[in-house]
Parts: structure tokens; sequence; C-alpha cells
């Protein structure tokens, strides 16, 4: 850069080609290795903009450039398999007077006319930053953690939760900077803070518990199963009424006698059919997947859990009414009110629900949060009875072996949703199960657990696209058994769920098993 300013002094064109020289050697290599890449590409009606969103996630950069080079351009439809980054963009925007400059992994679209005016590298700044954003959510008075605290930006459909240990991570886009982060936990206070404000990336946030006077006659004059009726009336009014599209990261993971055998992580796009169209499925497509497992373990496995994907699909309650919350069945439930708390700054009703005595099958158990102004249900905690679990084995066992038995000991789900303008959209869903597994030609028994659970982390309500049946997977679909190392930018500006300090101790143990399993690989070589 010091032999461009020694030029300056030059004329205007020995001072572009010297420019041009230097650019060009500068980026040999990163053009190479950037626009050389082969992509896949399969999108239907759609801009642009959408386009390169996609492309950063594939090919792993950003694109600089103004909004106004493609307005009102008219939607497109890409079907592209297994071709060079430098092709593809030659489709999308086949402009012979637009260009395409790399610096590192950033690629600068602009007018041939002003491709000699491109600034140094360092100069260069996305069209659209991200800023990501750490911290912890905490009790202000105890300071415990918060788990699953639900953290978005007001009245947008951009957010995220708090992990088991109350962290968080949520990328922030430089358009949301006058906007307002809002931090929300049952039975607290928000706590919100415009993003402008924040001088760091990583906070610490703390809730003030929202202590409620509990009204004995309010108690007693309010009918729990009446409630949880008009809840259900008003399904409706309350959710929305037309397809979205979601975009949710979803993860799962099974353990052995408390060790990670294998961690799975997806970013989902889904199509998610209107609350009032019961019966209509859900599409699910797989936008970036990684699965890691510890090859040491796994020859013990020998029987496979159901849940997955279709398990968190199945927990959208109000979607897929359960029979504590069916009109056939709630003649076999107990409903109490037992608390009224607070969400979101509003009041919410508490209600516990469990099975009457002696009934022939097991039923659920658990609590719902239903919304006292518009008796909307904003979340469920629910399982099945722990003595009665014996007899549920072969609803959470897909393939069983003849050596093998095992037998549930714990099965917990959570599922809430997000109010945003007065619609709610399903916000988190979490199932956990615990199996004792006992093998004819071993003494002693192991201990699984298996985790699924998926975090919405943005929302589409305009211009929703319903995917090809041939660009969806199955929501059963189990993930191939491909080894990835485990890599902290692995997601780049996605939102995730942030691995609890057990996972990420867990996946540094499984790396270094691997790593090791390579290099005694090698050397038998």
């Amino acid at each position: 850069m010091d032999s461009i300013k020694t030029y300056q002094k030059y004329s205007m064109k020995k001072n572009t080609i010297l420019f041009i020289l230097l650019f060009l050697c500068f980026n040999t290599k990163a053009q190479i290795h950037l626009l050389d890449k082969k992509i896949n590409l399969n999108l239907s009606k759609t801009t642009i903009e959408n386009a390169l969103d996609s492309i950063e996630q594939k090919a792993q950069c950003y694109f600089t450039y103004n909004a106004n080079l493609f307005k009102d351009r008219k939607p497109l439809n890409v079907n592209i398999k297994n071709e060079k980054l430098s092709s593809v963009l030659r489709k999308l925007i086949p402009d012979k007077d637009l260009n395409f400059h790399v610096t590192k992994k950033h690629i600068v679209i602009v007018p041939v006319k002003e491709a000699l005016n491109i600034p140094p590298p360092k100069e260069i700044i996305p069209y659209i930053s991200y800023r990501k954003l750490t911290g912890i959510v905490k009790d202000l008075n105890s300071k415990k953690a918060l788990p699953y605290a639900s953290i978005g930006i007001r009245g947008k459909h951009v957010g995220t939760i708090s992990n088991q240990d109350g962290e968080f991570s949520l990328s922030i886009s430089s358009e949301n900077l006058n906007d307002t982060l809002v931090f929300s936990y049952v039975g607290y206070q928000n706590n919100e803070i415009v993003v402008s404000n924040l001088k760091k990336n990583q906070i610490e946030v703390e809730l003030k518990e929202d202590f409620i006077s509990l009204q004995e006659v309010i108690i007693r004059n309010n009918d729990p199963l009446a409630l949880v009726r008009a809840a259900v009336h008003n399904i409706h009014k309350n959710y929305p009424q037309k397809s979205t599209n979601l975009t949710s990261f979803y993860r799962e993971s099974v353990m052995k006698n408390n060790k990670y055998m294998i961690y799975l992580e997806s970013v989902l796009d889904i199509y998610k059919s209107s609350y009032s169209n019961q019966n209509a499925l859900e599409r699910v497509k797989v936008f970036k997947s990684r699965k890691i497992y510890d090859v040491t373990r796994l020859d013990t496995i020998s029987f496979r859990l159901k849940g997955g994907i279709q398990g968190c699909l199945q927990l959208d309650i109000v979607k897929n009414l359960p029979e504590f919350l069916s009109e056939d069945y709630t003649h076999l439930y107990n409903y109490r009110l037992v608390d009224i708390s607070t969400y979101n700054n509003r009041s919410v009703y508490i209600i516990e629900f469990e099975p009457r005595p002696k009934l022939s099958e097991p039923l659920l158990e658990g609590r719902l949060f239903i919304e006292t102004n518009n008796l909307a249900i904003i979340r469920a905690e629910f399982g099945y009875e722990k003595y009665r679990l014996n007899e549920l084995k072969n609803r959470f066992i897909v393939k069983g072996s003849s050596k093998t038995k095992a037998k549930p000991t714990m099965v917990n789900y959570a599922v809430s949703y997000r109010d945003i303008n007065g619609k709610y959209y399903l916000n988190h869903a979490l199932g956990s199960l615990k199996f004792k597994v006992k093998n004819k030609k071993k003494l002693f028994s192991s201990y699984f657990s298996t985790s699924f659970e998926m975090a919405t982390t943005n929302i589409k309500s305009e211009d929703v696209v319903r995917f090809k049946y041939r660009e969806s997977i199955t929501p059963t679909t189990i993930f191939s058994n491909h080894r990835t190392i485990y890599d902290p930018t692995f997601w780049g500006k996605s939102n995730v769920i942030k691995p609890e300090e057990s996972i990420q101790d867990a996946l540094k143990r499984i790396n270094n098993s691997m790593q090791q399993i390579a290099l005694g690989r090698s050397d038998l070589n």
C-alpha cells in the first residue's frame, strides 16, 4: 500500500494501472480459491439478495453491493448443481456492466466503470454487517443462570434462546441497530436494551423476579378446565392462520453413562402450515448440518430412539393437540389452577394437569402456562408418570435387538411460543429421555440419555415459500454418520443455541479421540 501512496504524484492513468496490478497480485489466490468453489443452489421465486445470502452460507463468503443495483428485479428460479461460484454468479447476475472482485472472503459487486475505484482490502465492509452478541441471563438476586430464556428483537422475527447454562449467542444485523432487545423468562420482568446502547459484545443480563400477590378469590372463581377449553377455542385468534417459513436451529445428542457419544446440529428451513389446518404436513429443508460422534463408543449402540426433527414438530401442541388439550380426552384428566405468574410483562395462569387414577393407558402430566388476557398458551411442560414408564418402551424405540432390553426411566418435554405483534409463533421445543439398557452378554446395565431441541431464530410471514417435495427431507430422517471436526466458526452469522459447557467439553474430547485415531491410521500407512 506504501507503493500506491508513493505513486500518487504520477498521472491518474499510471496510478490506476499500478493499483490494478497490485490489487490483482494481492487477490490472485483468493480469487482462485473462492470463485472456483463448486456449490449447489436450488431456490424458487427468490430475490437476488436472498440468493446471495444462500451463497454466503454455502461458500462461506460475504457480499458487498449497493442494494439499488437489484431494485425491481423479477424473482428468480435457480437450480444449479456442482458449478463454480463464478459461473453461478454470472447466471444470477448476467449484467455485462457489473463485475465481481474478491478480497479475502469478500466478493464486491460493482459497475465496471467503478471497478477501478475499489478501496484497499482493509476498507471493504459488507453491505449488511453482523454483530455477534454473546452473554448470560441471570436472576438479579440469586445470580443463578436462567436456562431457556427467550431473547429477541421487539416486533421483529429474529431471536434465540439461552442454553441450559443461561448462555446465549445472537447475530444482530446492522439493520437492527436502532431496535430493542427483549429478554423474557416466566416469573420475571422483561429486561430491554437498545442495540445501539450496547458498548460490548459480551454482556450479562439480569432479570428481576416478578411477584404477584395470589388472591384466593381469583383462584377459586376460575375453573381451570374452562380456561383450557377457552385457550383451545382461541387458537384461531392467537396463532397465525397463514403458512410461515421458519429458520430454526436444531440439535440432538446421545449420551452413554453421562458421556456424549453423538452430537448433531443443523440449521433448518421449515415450511409451517397454518394453525387453521391441523392436518397439513410441514416440510423441512436442511440448510446446513454437521454430526460429530465418538467412534470408540458407537459399537455399544444396539437400538435407535424415536424423536428428532419429527419429535420437535410434534411438540407444537397448539398444532397437534395432545390428549390434555383435546375435548375428546379432557374427561380423563384432573386440572388445577396452582398459581398466577408473569411472562413478557403480562400475567399468566399456571395450570397443572394429571391423569385420573386407575386408567388403563398411561397419559401425560404437567403444567400449562396461559396468558390471562387473551388466553394464549405460551408454554407447556409435560411428561409421563414415572411409575408407568415401563409400559411405554415400544413408543420410543424404533430399532431394537433381541439381545438388548431398554427401559425408559425419564420422559420429559417442553414447548414455548413467542409473541410477535399479537400472534404467537413456535419458539422452542425440547425433548429429554433416559433409558436403562441391559445387554444379555454384559454383566452391568448401561444408561443412555437422548435429547432433541429446536429453537426458532427467524420467521418469515410474507412471500412464504412451500418447498418442493424433492427439496425436502422426511422429518424422521436420521442424518448420515459422516464425522466432522467441531469448529466454533462453522455457523457463520446463523443464530444457534450456544453449546453448554458440558457439550463443549465433550466435543473437545471427541475431537481429540478422532485426531488420535487419524494419527494411528496415518502411522499404519
